[in-house]
C-alpha cells in the first residue's frame, strides 16, 4: 500500500510507493480558517478512509472548495471529513494550496490528479503529518510577499 506524508513546516505533501520510494512531492498547506473548530492537524499517522479513489463532490472544479479530483479523507479524532484536497486555484485571497480550509490539507490539482491515478493501482493506507504543531504551522505561514515574518514581529 502507498502512503502520504505532509510536512507542515516545509509545506509539502509526498506520495510514497509500496516500497517507500517517493513518487511525487507537491506544495501543500494546513492553513486553517479561524472559524474552524480546530487550529491544525496534529502530528501523527492517520488511517486513510478513501483508499482506492478520492471522495468526489459533484460539480466541483479547480476553483471549487475541493478541486477537480475530490478529497482523500482520513480518520482524524473528533473531526469527520478532514482530508487532503485541492481547489480555490484562482481565488483572490491566497489562491491554490495556501487558501484556508476548515481544517484540511490543501494541495494542487496537479498533485491530486497524480495521487488519484496512483490510487487506482495501489491503494493508500495512511497519511503521516509531521512538523505541524500549532506554533510551527502558524510561524511557517506568516509571510508577507514571500518574506518570512517571525512570530511576534510585524512590518509596521
Amino acid at each position: 500500500m502507498s502512503t502520504l506524508s505532509f510536512d507542515g513546516c516545509a509545506h509539502t505533501l509526498s506520495l510514497m510507493g509500496n516500497d517507500g520510494s517517493a513518487i511525487g512531492t507537491w506544495a501543500a498547506y494546513n492553513n486553517v480558517d479561524r472559524r474552524a473548530s480546530f487550529t491544525h492537524v496534529s502530528n501523527g499517522t492517520y488511517l486513510i478512509q478513501d483508499k482506492n479513489k478520492p471522495h468526489l463532490h459533484p460539480g466541483d472544479n479547480e476553483d471549487g472548495s475541493y478541486g477537480t479530483y475530490g478529497i482523500i479523507r482520513f480518520n482524524y479524532p473528533g473531526h469527520s471529513g478532514v482530508g487532503v484536497h485541492s481547489g480555490q486555484a484562482h481565488h483572490r485571497y491566497k489562491p491554490g494550496p495556501e487558501h484556508p480550509t476548515m481544517g484540511c490539507i490543501r494541495t494542487s490539482d496537479e498533485a491530486m490528479k497524480k495521487i488519484k491515478e496512483h490510487m487506482a493501482i495501489s491503494s493508500l493506507s495512511t497519511i503521516t503529518v509531521s512538523n505541524n504543531s500549532g506554533c510551527d504551522a502558524l510561524s511557517a505561514t506568516q509571510k508577507y510577499e514571500g518574506i518570512y515574518i517571525p512570530p511576534g514581529m510585524s512590518l509596521i
